[in-house]
């Protein structure tokens, strides 16, 4: 494994790093939506629309897992400014074919599936990096601060999205996301002092022959560290859950209670506000209690959530129940960040965190086609189709949450930070 070089950390390198993150997020929800529309403009197809909303979660499962070992080989600054610049040329490219009397479906689909196959390198680095620039004790609030990002551009990324396209036609505005990119490297270029890994000798070929072992080694430490085990595979059990109804949510609402497109708009706002009002707390939670406990009431609140359509499945408790969903969800996905980063040695994050993503992920496309066969199947018959497709879910995240509150990851607060991975020095 590579040598660390330590350095003092920056005070202003969190603050680049953070505006980095928010001005690429930003560049990410006008590019959601400008590609499937201008697919939908060329094609007249939703399904081909929407298999560009696909291609986002399939690179995370391929190469999300080699990603990871790679974040953990190189210097991931270096890593997250290659990301950036790849990005870039790749939204230029978009925008050219965009501007094309004819545009080539088939070369949006590659483009779109290039771009979304950077972000699994971009995620585990960015996991490591915060590790590297920002204390300890500071690790909580930043991730409560992307936390909140995240949800906040969920709540108005739509409007932001779809104004820009309209605004501006979708040319121009994937020019705008190509720009966010570039930004988002030159913030982080300016980002010094920090932990610089120094490749061995042999160059690029020694670097890449260790790839195997390395991500073998990452698997024994997350099996080693049992908190971090069980909760990787709570989360992806949670996900799955989530997904039951979240993956149904739209046909529920407009198809089978025909109820107006605002009547969605106000359920998937409400779990917005929840999820930025939950990002907020968190860092107080944190503070104040163990985090296993924290884990394991919020694996219970989400349960509680998802179960109260069951009782009334009527839209104002669906967005309610989905507002409550969205302060469990921060809350979690908050506590379990910072303790997978305090648990994890520094140069194993970025293994770590890319199979807890590549598992979570796993789970959504599950969990998605579940909830679909309860809504359009035999079980609708027995209590309706809204009340099955949130009891189902509320059951599978009440064994996760039990799961939880009996498993290893309730003492995470103590478990002893595995080895260090490295070989070399």
């Amino acid at each position: 494994m590579a040598r660390l070089l330590s350095r003092t950390p920056s005070g202003s390198g969190g603050i680049r790093l953070r505006s980095a993150f928010l001005v690429s997020s930003v560049g990410d929800w006008i590019y959601r939506f400008a590609a499937p529309t201008l697919i939908l403009q060329i094609t007249g197809s939703a399904l081909s629309a929407a298999l560009a909303y696909v291609l986002e979660f399939i690179p995370y499962i391929v190469v999300g897992l080699v990603a990871g070992v790679i974040a953990d080989r190189w210097d991931r600054r270096r890593i997250l400014i290659i990301c950036d610049c790849l990005s870039f040329a790749i939204a230029l490219v978009i925008v050219f074919v965009a501007a094309a009397d004819r545009p080539s479906v088939a070369l949006l689909y590659l483009c779109a599936f290039l771009l979304a196959s950077v972000r699994p390198f971009y995620f585990p680095a960015f996991q490591g990096f915060v590790v590297d620039i920002v204390p300890k004790e500071r690790l909580s609030r930043i991730n409560a601060w992307t936390q909140t990002v995240d949800s906040s551009l969920a709540f108005v990324g739509p409007v932001v999205g779809t104004a820009f396209i309209a605004a501006l036609g979708v040319p121009l505005a994937t020019l705008v996301n190509a720009l966010t990119f570039a930004i988002s490297a030159l913030l982080i270029l300016q980002i010094a002092n920090v932990h610089t890994r120094v490749a061995p000798a042999g160059g690029v070929r020694a670097e890449l022959s260790g790839v195997g072992r390395d991500f073998l080694q990452g698997l024994r430490i997350l099996r080693s560290i049992r908190p971090i085990w069980w909760g990787t595979l709570l989360m992806a059990a949670a996900n799955f859950a989530g997904f039951v109804i979240e993956g149904n949510l739209v046909y529920l609402i407009l198809e089978v209670e025909h109820l107006p497109g605002v009547a969605l708009g106000v359920v998937f706002g409400a779990q917005g506000l929840g999820a930025v009002l939950g990002a907020l707390v968190a860092p107080r939670l944190i503070d104040r209690h163990p985090t296993g406990r924290l884990l394991a009431y919020g694996m219970a609140l989400s349960a509680l959530a998802m179960a109260l359509p069951v009782v009334l499945p009527a839209v104002w408790v669906i967005a309610a129940a989905w507002a409550v969903e969205g302060v469990a969800t921060s809350v979690i996905v908050v506590s379990w960040f910072t303790a997978r980063q305090t648990v994890v040695p520094a140069d194993a994050i970025g293994r770590v965190a890319s199979v807890s993503r590549a598992a979570a992920y796993a789970t959504i496309p599950a969990g998605a086609v579940v909830g679909g066969a309860v809504v359009g199947g035999a079980l609708a018959a027995w209590g309706g189709p809204g009340r099955m497709l949130f009891l189902c879910a509320a059951l599978v995240q009440t064994a996760v949450a039990v799961g939880t509150a009996l498993s290893p990851l309730r003492d995470i607060d103590q478990a002893a930070p595995a080895a260090t991975t490295s070989g070399d020095t």
